[in-house]
């Protein structure tokens, strides 16, 4: 289990165009520009949910909301029978007079392999979403943000990883704010890859310097 660590949101990019009305998720691979989304997923977390995690109330330190993040992670998707899906619904639970909407997710991700994204229709349903080189996908409810009181539904990342972490992502209304949800890491095996790599890209360095 890592220690959780502050993250931001990345790849911020507004899609404002209604969520397409197509049957499937959306694939997206490292890099891939921001898209309409699908609006396909049930109520909730399809099958049992091998881990549940839902966060403290976290105010935003300027006092313009409090988030609340639900988090679970399910195994099996279309990456294969071990890899997990992750899930997130937020709810702005800020009863102030001046509560702010909550407009954005930012989630990290591994930046190693593509994901798929999902959502379900309803409070919260996604306008766009943007991802930055595969290290982050960051959700937008423009069209449909969450109010004071309301919580979103749920939407769903497919990931061919097989571990977890708990990890600060990002909620976003006029101001940002860093809440503790379930998050995907790489199994070993990637770790070691993506070391790999760094190494050849090191070696292919000095030889250009040379």
């Amino acid at each position: 289990m890592k220690v959780p660590s502050r993250s931001t949101v990345f790849g911020i990019a507004w899609a404002l165009g209604a969520p397409a009305a197509v049957s499937a998720a959306l694939l997206l691979n490292p890099g891939d520009a921001p898209g309409a989304m699908p609006a396909t997923l049930p109520a909730g977390p399809s099958g049992d949910p091998i881990q549940f995690y839902s966060s403290a109330a976290t105010p935003d330190d300027a006092g313009n909301f409090t988030a609340q993040i639900d988090s679970a992670v399910t195994v099996g998707n279309s990456f294969g029978p071990s890899a997990l899906t992750f899930w997130y619904r937020i709810a702005n639970i800020d009863q102030t007079p001046d509560g702010v909407p909550l407009i954005a997710l930012g989630v990290p991700v591994p930046s190693a392999g593509p994901v798929t994204v999902d959502q379900a229709a309803g409070t919260g349903a996604l306008s766009g979403l943007g991802v930055n080189a595969g290290s982050a996908i960051s959700f937008f409810w423009s069209l449909s943000p969450v109010l004071e009181t309301q919580i979103s539904s749920w939407h769903a990342v497919q990931t061919p990883f097989d571990s977890w972490t708990l990890r600060t992502v990002t909620a976003v209304g006029t101001t940002t704010e860093e809440v503790i949800a379930l998050v995907p890491i790489p199994e070993p095996t990637t770790y070691v890859g993506l070391f790999a790599l760094g190494l050849a890209g090191f070696a292919a360095y000095r030889r250009l310097r040379s």
